[in-house]
């Protein structure tokens, strides 16, 4: 469900709740308060709130936490004196358009619906990330990725990282000044550890707490070039639909392997394939995501001070 989706349930609800009101409408006093007063949340504001209600720091609302959270919610938006089964119907649909994973808890990434906090994509990935044992799933890189990607060319140039850069060090409390071409160029070639002029979707991935198996994927990305990748790819999907089926993910590794002369036994690509279908979790995997994954695209190198 979308963040806009979801503010304006609540909106229309608010609205409601206080055209039905007999009399005036009480609502709660809260940090909550300020969500139908304010357009968006800064970083700071945002992980205030979030602190406020994940008292134990474990990176979710839970429990106790999660009931403060919703209760809260439920009084700033249909007022105090709602009555508990208004309040159970509430909670059960509010959880429905924000708990995507269905675990029962609430993520940072997840609360944003309702707290627009465009001001640091970064944000609720860091949140998530600087807990204990937390670790970002394929999926969520993947979504912090194609945002600064946004040509979809499988790798992030100096322009596009530069935006990536800002988010990075507002999220990290770093005091500079962001408008040093020269601290930005130290810590883009910081990132570009290859020295290619770009910074690849494994590269970015190494600052993050990503799963296991979809570091050992990205390991593997160098064997393939893109455009024998798009070949192979095209050949296999013969429907042209756009993604591919997990079950031909070995006959898409075969052909990828003899394309780019790359020895493979059959073992090996049983485990390359097992590895993929866990990491993406459905069973179409899109072009975009596969390509990002399974081939490395080697641009031309421009000079920096062309592009600063």
């Amino acid at each position: 469900m979308k963040c806009n989706e979801v503010t304006e349930f609540l909106k229309e609800e608010a609205a409601t709740a206080c055209k039905n009101a007999h009399t005036s409408l009480h609502r709660k006093s809260s940090i909550l308060s300020q969500l139908y007063d304010k357009k968006h949340f800064t970083s700071q504001e945002f992980r205030r709130l979030w602190d406020f209600y994940d008292k134990d720091g474990n990176g979710y609302l839970e429990y106790a936490e999660l009931e403060r959270f919703l209760r809260d919610l439920t009084e700033v938006t249909l007022g105090i004196d709602v009555d508990e089964g208004e309040y159970r119907k509430f909670q059960t649909k509010i959880m429905s358009m924000m708990d995507d994973n269905k675990n029962g808890k609430l993520e940072a990434k997840e609360l944003s619906k309702i707290i627009p906090t465009e001001e640091n994509f970064l944000l609720c990935y860091s949140i998530q990330s600087q807990n204990a044992g937390a670790t970002l799933t394929c999926q969520d890189f993947l979504d912090i990725w194609t945002h600064y990607d946004k040509d979809a060319s499988g790798f992030i140039d100096h322009a596009e990282a530069k935006d990536f850069m800002v988010d990075l060090l507002k999220v990290s409390s770093v005091k500079v000044d962001l408008t040093n071409v020269t601290y930005l160029d130290t810590f883009f070639r910081s990132f570009d550890i290859d020295e290619n002029g770009v910074i690849e979707i494994d590269e970015m991935a190494s600052i993050f707490p990503v799963e296991e198996n979809f570091r050992i994927a990205l390991r593997q990305r160098k064997m393939f070039t893109k455009d024998k990748f798009d070949k192979v790819y095209h050949k296999i999907d013969t429907d042209k639909k756009g993604s591919v089926s997990t079950s031909k993910l070995p006959e898409l590794l075969r052909e990828l392997a003899k394309s780019n002369k790359v020895k493979l036994s059959e073992s090996d690509i049983t485990v390359m394939s097992d590895n993929l279908r866990q990491i993406f979790n459905k069973a179409e995997i899109p072009y975009t995501e596969l390509s990002m994954i399974l081939s490395s695209h080697q641009p031309k190198k421009k000079p920096l001070s062309r592009i600063l």
